[in-house]
């Protein structure tokens, strides 16, 4: 399975997870939108279940970054344009 993360394998992986970023932060419900976008993406379905269990957004970010071996303030920084 690709790593849904890997923003070193070209420009349009970051630029499309760049334009999700900006659809949550700009959503004035973005826990709707990522049901929504759960509807079609079992492995975000998981996530989202997750986090409506009551799992902590940031400590769930963390630890999926750290199980895909990513650095989590690199990915977050990519994804703000701030390389």
């Amino acid at each position: 399975m690709p790593n849904p993360f890997n923003f070193n394998g070209g420009n349009s992986n970051i630029l499309n997870i760049q334009q999700l970023y900006q659809m949550v932060m700009n959503s004035k419900n973005p826990m709707q939108l990522l049901e929504q976008m759960s509807a079609n993406n079992p492995q975000l379905r998981q996530v989202v279940q997750t986090l409506k269990n009551g799992a902590n957004p940031q400590s769930l970010f963390v630890e999926l970054c750290k199980q895909r071996g990513v650095d989590p303030n690199a990915f977050l920084k990519s994804i703000q344009g701030k390389y």
